[in-house]
């Protein structure tokens, strides 16, 4: 499955509520053993509340090896990943010892 955050957020890819609504997903993903792709082609978030509430905020729900096995991040801006990576860091949710950024969706090759 596929999250284009860019369509899927239109209206809100800012706030807490935002994230809130991405973390529900995500959590249904890897609760139902789905491979999840969070795609964020075309947009820059520059929102820690979004990346708080919507991933590092799992780290109390899931394990980094949970996240690495369910979900890819592709597309994702360098400075959204440097925000992603600081707020999920403050939350001890390590997702860089763990999990590398995708490129490719899994089962596709690495670029």
């Amino acid at each position: 499955m596929i999250i284009k955050i860019k369509e899927s957020f239109s209206s809100d890819y800012i706030s807490r509520k935002a994230g809130e609504v991405l973390r529900n997903k995500i959590l249904t993903a890897v609760e139902s053993r789905t491979e999840l792709v969070l795609d964020f082609e075309g947009i820059v978030i520059a929102s820690t509340s979004f990346f708080d509430e919507g991933i590092a905020k799992l780290g109390s729900e899931i394990s980094p090896e949970m996240f690495k096995k369910f979900i890819t991040i592709k597309n994702i801006n360098k400075n959204d990943q440097k925000v992603l990576e600081q707020v999920s860091s403050f939350r001890k949710f390590n997702m860089t010892d763990s999990h590398r950024w995708r490129i490719c969706p899994i089962g596709e090759h690495w670029v």
